[in-house]
């Protein structure tokens, strides 16, 4: 798996002030290296034929009523469902933190939330290599609770990726367990684009992790 990057987990921790970035850096340099030595990531995916309309979405036999997807994946010929997990590892070290240290705890939720993230740009570079999506290009990945993407659809996502076989599950308010995993549509086209800010496809502007949007 390829190592988070600073400046990724940087902006989940948001430190303020020089002596609280040092020992949060430390902290965080800690935190990072019992993950790797305790978690397993796993992904499945498949690939699809995507027919985007003004308010809908084709793909895998599965139809989706999203208007923000649809805009997002318009001249998309081929669209991935993806989920991926750093796996019940992951909530158990966060537990364990949670009995013990609440700053780390802090810490320990941002760095896996970095590292999924990291986890998912590491397999949308693999999934360039597919034959299937050969001189195609990505856009950036969209996940159920964007816009009015319905969180309700990553049951019908699991379903078609079977995604039982790699430890995925869904509460009854239709959240991912374990809690650090993703599920998200990445619809690839021939034309090539300036990748836009990961934020730039969310609605919700007052999340305190967004990214500058220029």
């Amino acid at each position: 798996m390829t190592d988070a990057s600073n400046m990724e987990i940087s902006r989940y921790l948001k430190t303020g002030n020089a002596s609280s970035d040092e020992r949060t850096s430390m902290l965080a340099e800690e935190i990072i290296r019992v993950f790797r030595e305790s978690i397993t990531p796993k992904n499945v995916f498949a690939i699809y034929e995507c027919e985007a309309c003004s308010q809908t979405v084709t793909l895998g036999g599965m139809t989706v009523s999203s208007v923000n997807l649809a805009k997002h994946l318009k001249n998309c010929r081929r669209a991935v469902l993806l989920a991926a997990t750093l796996g019940a590892g992951a909530d158990t070290l966060i537990r364990k933190y949670s009995v013990q240290d609440m700053e780390k705890t802090l810490i320990a939720q941002n760095v896996s939330t970095a590292m999924i993230e990291a986890y998912l740009d590491e397999i949308e570079k693999d999934l360039l290599k597919s034959r299937e999506l050969t001189g195609l290009h990505p856009v950036t990945r969209f996940s159920p609770g964007y816009g009015d993407f319905n969180i309700t659809c990553q049951k019908e996502i699991l379903k078609l990726l079977n995604a039982s076989r790699i430890g995925l599950a869904l509460t009854d308010g239709f959240m991912l367990l374990p809690s650090k995993s993703v599920t998200a549509v990445i619809g690839f086209t021939e034309e090539q684009k300036k990748a836009a800010p990961k934020c730039a496809c969310c609605t919700d502007k007052n999340c305190g992790y967004r990214e500058e949007i220029q």
